[in-house]
């Protein structure tokens, strides 16, 4: 019987990180304030929801709850990224960051628009990397452009929950020109376009009683404007302060150094979450299009400081402090995460 679970708990790892991820989602959900008070639901391109809604307790601990059990689909497929570009062992400390980084549990319970978009942008990328990857080790038997239709229709649906990740797309699509895939990048985009306007059209139907009315208002304020950035210095710190803070010092710092080692390397990562710093800086001043990004920054950040540390003479001759930077990020991201609790 023990050998069973030795041998089940070495095959999937993943099981024994997300029984502990939805606990501490329920507490979240019970716990944590917030629902609604600093939150807009126009987040979510521009509809909106009754207020009615907003003020039933039993709607919003449900929702609560929906939200975190859908959030652990980011866990999985950060997980199932790692594993591509990487090893199991660094895919299941991506799952333990996306488990327990001290503001996750908060924010994946509350509406977050970019938030909910993720599962649909990581699963897009995924099947994405997963391609290329058996393209790279020459593996052309497994390789199907067919995947890349399916990826933009998935990006699609990202789309459709999250106006913004479209910035997000556009790094892809860039990328796949970058990597020469013009046929890849062809099909992510019809993929795309057919999930765009199947949401679009059908939504807004329903609600508007004619389709593109929401998309159509959010095309007309973003070239009318340019006009939600009022500071870029302002966005800049704003930006800065959320990767160097937000993510934990000495971790922080060691995911910025990783992050941009790794560009050529892991360009699928890089080059669409750079973008949408850059986009959140000079265009958007939301704290949705930062969150979107977190992910795929933790990513190729962690996987980009690993290799760094693995091969530097001067952290195999130093693996104290190394160890003592681990143990003053963990301390102070639990401490972080207990009082998301009372907040």
């Amino acid at each position: 019987m023990k050998e069973k679970l030795l041998f089940f708990s070495i095959k999937h790892p993943l099981l024994y990180i997300l029984p502990l991820a939805i606990i501490v989602k329920i507490l979240a959900a019970i716990f944590t304030d917030g629902w609604l008070t600093d939150i807009q639901f126009n987040g979510f391109n521009n509809y909106t929801i009754p207020e009615s809604w907003m003020t039933n307790p039993w709607i919003v601990y449900i929702s609560r709850l929906v939200l975190g059990a859908f959030s652990l689909l980011i866990i999985t497929l950060a997980y199932r990224i790692t594993k591509i570009i990487a090893d199991k062992t660094t895919a299941l400390e991506i799952a333990v960051f996306g488990a327990f980084l001290w503001a996750v549990p908060y924010v994946t319970v509350h509406p977050f628009a970019s938030i909910v978009s993720l599962p649909f942008l990581l699963y897009g990328t995924l099947l994405i990397i997963k391609q290329h990857n058996l393209l790279d080790n020459n593996e052309i038997e497994k390789f199907h452009h067919t995947s890349f239709i399916i990826a933009g229709l998935v990006l699609g649906l990202g789309f459709a929950v999250y106006y913004h990740s479209l910035i997000y797309y556009i790094g892809i699509l860039a990328t796949l020109f970058i990597l020469k895939n013009w046929k890849g990048a062809l099909m992510t985009l019809i993929g795309y376009v057919v999930a765009v306007v199947i949401t679009q059209t059908v939504v807004d139907l329903v609600i508007y009683h004619r389709p593109f009315v929401a998309i159509t208002a959010f095309f007309n304020d973003l070239c009318s404007g340019f006009s939600y950035s009022s500071d870029i210095e302002d966005n800049l710190i704003t930006t800065a302060v959320l990767l160097l803070v937000f993510l934990v010092p000495p971790m922080s710092f060691m995911l910025v150094f990783g992050f941009f080692r790794v560009f050529r390397k892991y360009i699928l990562l890089v080059l669409p979450t750079l973008l949408s710093f850059i986009y959140s800086i000079l265009v958007l001043n939301d704290l949705n299009i930062v969150l979107m990004t977190i992910p795929t920054y933790l990513i190729a950040g962690y996987v980009g400081w690993k290799e760094f540390y693995k091969q530097s003479a001067f952290w195999a001759k130093n693996k104290w402090l190394l160890l003592t930077c681990y143990i003053v990020f963990a301390l102070l991201n639990t401490a972080l995460l207990v009082t998301t609790f009372f907040i």
